[in-house]
């Protein structure tokens, strides 16, 4: 893990497991060491706490948010069953929209988790004419 002086790296740009367990609504604490020891998750530490910054975790989920989605990605995400009730659709039919790629999603290990921002518009999108 890279030590970084805690003056490089914003404290409000880091996320500890505790907040990504709950950003993600998946995770332990042997997901997050498989993960690093595969180099998938870079985590930096100041010695006595693991931390993982902003732009690990969105390379982690699957890339950086688009332009203008900055601060809608920093929301936490919702499961499938969320996604669903808000669209009123079936939980299958969400997963099924991610996997062609039409719903924009993130990808936490086997996980499918979605940005409220983006589900909202695809929703309009989706369903415009009903």
């Amino acid at each position: 893990m890279p030590h970084r002086p805690p003056s490089e790296t914003p404290e409000h740009f880091l996320y500890d497991r505790d907040r990504l367990v709950r950003r993600w609504r998946h995770g332990s604490d042997a997901f997050f060491l498989r993960h690093e020891r595969r180099g998938r998750l870079a985590a930096v530490t100041d010695g006595t706490k693991v931390r993982y910054t902003r732009e690990a975790v969105y390379a982690f989920e699957g890339g950086q948010p688009p332009s203008g989605m900055e601060e809608a990605y920093q929301a936490d995400l919702v499961t499938e069953t969320e996604a669903a009730k808000f669209c009123s659709v079936a939980p299958s039919y969400i997963l099924t929209a991610a996997r062609k790629g039409e719903l924009p999603s993130r990808r936490i290990g086997r996980a499918y988790r979605f940005v409220p921002a983006e589900v909202e518009a695809w929703q309009q999108r989706r369903f415009l004419n009903r």
